[in-house]
Order: structure tokens, then sequence, then C-alpha cells
């Protein structure tokens, strides 16, 4: 197989997967039950096992489809198991509803019409409709291997209590994240529109008057505020105040025993996203967008009252709801940093990141590409006490020239700036659980072959080194020497060995034309480490 959406299909449609949503999933509508099942199936059988890794876009209709179907069963489903609702357990007449579902399917249709302006207004802008169905496979991907080793391990995690959720809870609540994180990237992106457009009027109207007020007032601020202070709230347990249980009978007694909670803002992460809203971030105006849409957001329960108590059930179901919007958010906000690899939240990043190497322009769309792109594995991987947790991100690329190996290399720097970032130290990352690295080969048509590693280790600095390994030919080899490291970046160190090891070349020594010449034909092997800092 060498189409990677025909790959996961596969992978997500086969007995093993679709097993580990047996055991609750038969009670109720869930993103893998039996129709989407088919509906991947059918996808899959569309696409084939074909070569070209864009084929998904000619089934757009397809992919709709599937977009609705699935976050309408994720929603019924996450209703189902809210044992505050009239399903679970009780007659077979009433089944969940996903209200509000027609609204934010009428929303992602406008969002579509508009992504083909968005195409026009940016030169680098990529689709993002199908990329969404991609992070979800991906995801779906990740948790379902190993026999669902990962599925198993993704919870909710809070310094004091850790909410229960089973197999197909923890789907639906992927879906929802996966399916709408980027629902807020027209409105990121619209005022790049309407500056082109004043532009564009500057050249025959002198200081020309176009603008849209995107900022929030009045009861839209107050909504909004109200929806950062919930995504930025933890709960903790609390007992009822002794008037609750004066009067001494069964009732009373069964209900001082039972546990309470009440609501506490954490106050790092409400000027996080507040700053975050400022910055008019997509990912924080996504969890806006859900939030006002769908039903099942609006019906959360929150206040940070004093007088106001959470029992176990009203707990878990604000956990539910805050870690879809905090992941969502998240995605976006870089002054959150990452601690666990089993949230909802570093799935979301892992899924989002490796699909941005493998995202065409509009005009690309349909044309055979110059690069080729392979992600070859996102490794996963639960280790015991000693050991640790790892996450090794593997992908592949051929280019065709040098000045496309300087920019894929600029590119992967600036992203290892973003995971530096996320996964830095700070206050409580002494539990974080897991090191992470992300490596980049990248092969040339001339056989030239580069490694880029990022590294982040729990116990070390961070790293972003390189290796190079070369050709016999001296023409090839010398296209890649001093000039092309000091394109890499100014705060480059590296050198050039033979096949014995011996430095032949390296940075700091100011090397004359002939010299490197002369002795490209013996190079070997170059080495060489990029300095991680903005």
């Amino acid at each position: 197989m060498s189409n990677q959406d025909y790959k996961i299909l596969d992978q997500c449609t086969k007995k093993s997967a679709i097993d580990l949503f047996n055991a609750e999933g038969e009670k109720c509508e869930h993103p893998m039950d039996k129709d989407v099942i088919a509906a991947l199936r059918e996808l899959k059988n569309l696409i084939g096992d074909s070569d070209d890794d864009y084929e998904i876009f000619r089934y757009r209709d397809e992919a709709d489809k599937l977009w609705i179907m699935l976050l309408e069963k994720a929603i019924k489903c996450l209703r189902y198991y809210d044992e505050r609702e009239p399903f679970k357990d009780k007659s077979e007449d009433k089944k969940p509803k996903a209200y509000g579902i027609e609204d934010i399917k009428d929303y992602y249709e406008k969002y579509g019409e508009f992504e083909r302006v968005l195409y026009g207004s940016s030169r680098y802008y990529r689709d993002h409709v199908i990329h969404v169905l991609r992070t979800w496979l991906s995801g779906i991907g990740l948790l379902t291997k190993n026999k669902g080793k990962y599925l198993k391990k993704i919870e909710i995690k809070e310094k004091n209590t850790s909410p229960n959720i089973n197999n197909v809870e923890k789907i639906s609540m992927w879906t929802i994240i996966a399916l709408t994180h980027d629902l807020g990237y027209p409105l990121e992106k619209a005022k790049g529109i309407i500056g082109v457009t004043q532009n564009m009027l500057a050249t025959f109207i002198t200081n020309p008057d176009v603008s849209v007020d995107f900022a929030f007032h009045g009861v839209q601020n107050y909504m909004n505020d109200y929806i950062v202070r919930l995504m930025s709230s933890k709960m903790e347990e609390s007992k009822l105040p002794a008037h609750r249980y004066m009067d001494d009978n069964d009732e009373k007694k069964k209900e001082k025993e039972k546990k309470y909670y009440v609501a506490r803002l954490q106050s790092k992460y409400y000027f996080k996203f507040q700053k975050s809203l400022e910055r008019n971030s997509h990912g924080i105006l996504s969890t806006l967008i859900i939030y006002k849409l769908l039903t099942y957001f609006l019906e959360s329960d929150y206040s940070v009252n004093e007088d106001y108590y959470f029992n176990e059930e009203e707990c878990r179901q604000f956990y539910v709801r805050r870690e879809i919007l905090r992941a969502i958010a998240s995605h976006t906000c870089n002054e959150v940093y990452q601690m666990y690899m089993g949230s909802f939240s570093f799935l979301l990043r892992i899924c989002d990141d490796t699909q941005e190497w493998g995202r065409k322009n509009i005009s690309e769309l349909y044309v055979k590409s110059k690069q080729k792109y392979e992600l070859k594995d996102i490794g996963i991987v639960f280790g015991d006490s000693d050991q640790g947790n790892t996450c090794t991100v593997q992908e592949e690329i051929t280019v065709q020239d040098r000045e496309d190996t300087v920019s894929l290399i600029h590119r992967f720097r600036e992203q290892a700036l973003v995971y530096v970032t996320i996964f830095r130290d700070g206050q409580d990352t002494s539990r974080r659980d897991f090191s992470f690295e992300r490596i980049l080969t990248i092969k040339t048509d001339d056989n030239v072959e580069i490694k880029i590693s990022l590294s982040v280790d729990k116990e070390k600095a961070s790293q972003l080194i390189g290796e190079l390994k070369y050709t016999s030919d001296e023409d090839k080899n010398s296209a890649f020497g001093q000039k092309f490291y000091q394109a890499l970046a100014k705060d480059c160190q590296w050198e050039i060995c033979d096949n014995k090891g011996n430095i032949l070349l390296q940075s700091g020594t100011d090397i004359k034309e002939d010299k490197e010449l002369a002795s490209a034909a013996t190079w070997e092997k170059g080495k060489f480490t990029i300095l991680l800092m903005n």
C-alpha cells in the first residue's frame, strides 16, 4: 500500500480496531459504529491503493458527509453515557439527539465556501477541511493500534482526580476535538483578506477606509469570558456544609457520604487563553463556535461560587466538556505546556502537526508534486517507571534541489521551536511523563541524504542535530558544502568528515573555495547542530 489515506483507513476498519468499542458501543451510536465503519470502507475503496496521496481531495462530498455523521454520533454517545440524561439503562423509546448539529453543519458549509476565498488570500494557505478528517483518522490509528494500548492510557488527568471515561466516550471526545479544532481558522485569516483589499484599493483611492471590527462587545464579551473561565478551571473535592444534612434521616446520611466538588479558576490557564483570544488565534475561536452552536456545550454546568457544589457525575461531565475545549484551545496557544503523553491535548498536537508536511496549496491539489512526502511512523511507547514514555515521529521527504532542502530544514527548525516551547521546563513540569523525538529524513534526487532530529528529553537539554550522508560524486557533494551549512542558520555548528572520521572542514574556519572543492570527493559524512533559540 502506498497511499497514506488508504493505509490509515484500512487500519481503522480492521476487526481488531472495531472490537475495542464493542463492550460499550453496542448500546448506542458512536464514532466507530457499524455505520461509520461502512462509510470509512466505502471511502477506502474509492481511493484505492493509489500512489497519489491527494486522491482523497476528489471525494470531498463523501468526506463532508462523514464529518457531520461523526460529529453527530459523538454527541449522541457522550449524552448517552451522561448519568443525568434519561437514556442509559432506561427505556429504549428514548434516544439521544445532537441538538445544534444543523447549526454547525450550516457553519461548516459556509466554512467550505469561504475556504475558496482563503486559498486566494494567502500564498501558503493550505486545506483545512480534508485536513481535520485526516487528523481524526491519524488519531484513531494511534489509539487503536497495538490492541488499543494508547486508548487505555489516554485519560483526563488532574492532580487530585482522573474521571473515569470508557472507550466510546474517549473516541467521541477525540472526534469532536479533531473535527472542530480548525473551525475558527476563517475568522483568524479574515483580517488578512481585509488587509489585501485595503492595499489594492490604495492604488486608486487615497487612504481607503476598509475595516471590519472583529472585537467582541457587550453580552458577547461576557459569553466568551464565561467559556474561557470554564476551560480554565478545575474541580476540588469539598464537603457539604453542615446545614445541608442536618436532618438525621437515611437520605441525608447518604448525601453526607457522597463526594462533592467545587470549581476553582486556574489563573495561569485563564490569562494564557485570554491572551490567545486577544491574538485572534483560531484554536480558541473554534471553542467559542462549538460552545455557542452545540446544545451539548450550552448545557454545561459551571460555577465558581462557594455554595455551588457538584456531585461526582456533574464533576465528570464538567471534565469531559472542559477537556474537549481545552485541547482545542491549546493547539494554538503555545504558552500552555504539555505534561502528559496520555492526554487529548498532546494527541491533537501530534496528529495535527504530522499533517503539515503532506498538505498542498490549492494550485497543487490536482497535479503531481515535485516533493514526495511520507509519514513513516508515529511511535507511542508507554514504558515502566524507570524507562519512561516516549513519542517518536519519523517522516521522509524527497526533494529535487538544495534550495528545497534548506527551506525544509528552516521549516523543521520553526516547528522544533514550537515543540521546545510546549514541552519546556516550568512549574510542575517535573511531572512531565514523556520524552519526544522527531526525525525527518530528506532525500535528494542526486542521492545525498540528510537526517535531522529534534530531541526533547525530559532529563536533558533539547537538541536539534543533523547528519548528512554524501555520495562518491564530487560535483554533487560540493553543492552541500560550506555555503549550504551557512544557509541553514547563523547559529549552526558543523563539520565534514572522511570515511575514517577525520574532520576535513568545519564551522569557524575560513575555507577557500578551491580547498573545499579539492576535497569534496573524499567527503563521507556531515554533522551539524542548530541552536534552538528564537
